[in-house]
């Protein structure tokens, strides 16, 4: 065993064996000598248990094991376990499949010790298939060091615990735990570690490697998100006992301006049930809060909060919609209102002076923007087979009654590759106007016009491209989780049904209906994973700065491709 060692590694046994070896022999192979492993098996089961008999056989002078009886719903109760049996004058966190860079303990260890800091944050860097991104970038370009968190609120924007370092008798002597029995239980734990912490250091040094493969529990599910939300609850109680409003507001304007849109975005991918009951959870906690985070939150991200307010679910989307992820235009999802000259978003909501402040929306110009700088939402509502063809109908948001306004209007069906610009299947649409409303129908026989190669183009968004006159307008449909559900379609991919056999469709977490390829019977089910693992290989150079269609990763811009796609 490691006399006094200087850093204790609390690794989380979760997921396959695989992951916890990466992991355990990243902390094992440091630069820094003087590192310990603490093992916590959460109720693995006999895999987990196996691997890490044999890491603990391998390294019995540096790894210790610990198991807890049963699931705990969250890592909090593992990490406890694994601190109260850490002998290191200072504490890591890693999750089984993550990594920490070579020389992260030894980084970390002195920033420490030059500083005399309580916390040490370094860089986190996501790691996929399709190359590598930092997290929160802007807060590790260089080294700094923060008498306190009031002196760097910023830092609260990277709440994880797995990319810091904590010295360990500062937690004792403030009696830091995670809690237990709920998920995101670390972003609690940071937070008041931030808060008593005198100094802080960071360090612009790569320090841990997120796996961006692990499985995850979608935010949008109820129970995930209702322990999203009781942290975010005590996180606020936490800073205000302290005498720390402003902290306790940042956290508050964050979850409303970042958080909730996003996670706004992913729900269409739901049933309307549960968009209504994942809208009653935020609109709880929205309800305790000083309306003042409204202006905190930002203008869209306000506009979505006091949609949520009011139990509006569609609006709420919409407005998402309108603020979209990274680089991505904005989509016109809803049909704003004209009152007295001036425009409002939508205009159900207007009985108050709150509701005309936030939901004025005149200054963005919709009402007087050229249409082909629109992009609008719409939304299928019927996919019906019929033989061999597919009936696709929909309608489509007509902002202040502007499409159709003498003018005719015809329209093209885009089937749009989502990860390489360029490349669409197109078919004809028939499009109406009606008293203002608009809809549409295309008919197509599915296997006749899709053809993918079933390599890298495995997913394919719905477009919808309207002519109006001399405009060409670009409407992103999405469906309301009921129209697509349990279509499967034929399809025909250019290397032969072993590279997939059917497809199906579903709503991206971009809010895209969109199809993928898949696979029902042999021999598609046993080379379909062979034949996408070879098509994102070829895939990766170029995935890495794409800007086009929006993708089923985590970062990719919630948009389609700015420029008309080639027709194939």
């Amino acid at each position: 065993m490691l006399p006094d060692p200087d850093v204790t590694v609390v690794v989380v046994a979760r997921g396959g064996p695989r992951g916890l070896d990466r992991a355990v022999r990243s902390a094992l192979e440091q630069s820094l000598p003087g590192v310990e492993v603490v093992i916590v098996d959460e109720a693995g089961g006999a895999p987990g248990a196996r691997a890490t008999a044999r890491l603990v056989a391998g390294a019995r002078d540096r790894v210790r094991a610990f198991a807890l009886q049963e699931r705990s719903g969250g890592d909090g109760r593992a990490r406890n376990l694994g601190l109260r049996y850490a002998r290191g004058r200072y504490v890591m966190f890693l999750d089984a499949g993550d990594t920490l860079d070579p020389h992260a303990c030894k980084t970390m260890v002195t920033a420490a010790a030059q500083a005399g800091a309580d916390l040490v944050a370094g860089r986190s860097v996501r790691v996929s298939r399709d190359g590598e991104r930092t997290a929160h970038p802007r807060l590790y370009r260089e080294r700094r060091l923060h008498p306190s968190i009031a002196d760097a609120p910023e830092l609260l924007d990277d709440a994880t615990a797995a990319d810091k370092c904590y010295r360990r008798a500062f937690l004792e002597r403030e009696d830091l735990r995670f809690a237990g029995g709920l998920r995101y239980a670390d972003l609690l734990f940071t937070a008041a570690a931030y808060a008593a912490a005198r100094p802080i250091a960071v360090v612009p040094d790569r320090v841990h490697n997120r796996s961006a493969g692990r499985r995850h529990v979608a935010g949008t599910d109820l129970g995930d998100f209702a322990d999203r939300l009781e942290i975010h609850r005590r996180t606020g109680a936490l800073f205000r006992a302290r005498g720390a409003e402003a902290l306790a507001r940042r956290v508050e304007a964050r979850f409303a301006g970042e958080v909730l849109p996003r996670l706004l975005r992913e729900l269409r991918g739901r049933e309307p049930g549960h968009r209504d009951a994942f809208v009653e959870l935020a609109r709880g906690y929205l309800a305790e809060l000083d309306e003042a985070f409204l202006a905190d939150a930002g203008r869209i991200p306000a506009i979505a909060a006091l949609m949520v307010l009011e139990g509006d679910t569609a609006a709420a989307m919409a407005a998402a919609d309108y603020a979209p992820r990274g680089a991505g235009r904005p989509v016109l999802a809803i049909e704003p209102v004209e009152r007295d000259g001036r425009v409002y978003w939508p205009g159900a909501h207007l009985g108050t002076a709150l509701g005309r402040r936030v939901l004025d929306i005149t200054d963005l110009g919709i009402a007087t923007a050229p249409l082909g700088a629109l992009r609008l939402g719409g939304e299928v509502t019927r996919m019906r087979r019929a033989g061999r063809a597919l009936r696709v109908s929909g309608t489509v948001a007509n902002p202040l009654g502007r499409l159709g306004r003498g003018t005719d209007l015809d329209g093209v069906l885009e089937i749009r590759d989502r990860h390489r610009d360029g490349r669409a299947f197109a078919v004809p649409a028939t499009v109406r106007a009606l008293d203002g409303q608009i809809t549409w129908e295309a008919v197509f026989v599915p296997d006749a016009v899709i053809r993918p190669t079933g390599l890298a183009d495995r997913t394919w968004g719905l477009w919808l491209r309207l002519r109006a006159g001399a405009s060409t307008v670009e409407v992103r449909l999405t469906s309301d989780g009921t129209a697509h559900r349990g279509l499967v379609l034929p399809v025909r991919p250019r290397l032969t049904r072993a590279a997939g056999d059917r497809l199906e469709a579903y709503v991206a977490e971009t809010g895209e209906l969109a199809l993928r390829v898949a696979a029902a019977g042999w021999p598609a089910r046993a080379a379909l994973p062979a034949l996408r693992r070879a098509g994102r290989a070829r895939l990766r150079p170029s995935a890495r700065g794409r800007t086009g269609p929006p993708g089923d990763r985590p970062g990719d811009p919630a948009s389609g491709p700015p420029a008309r796609p080639a027709v194939r």
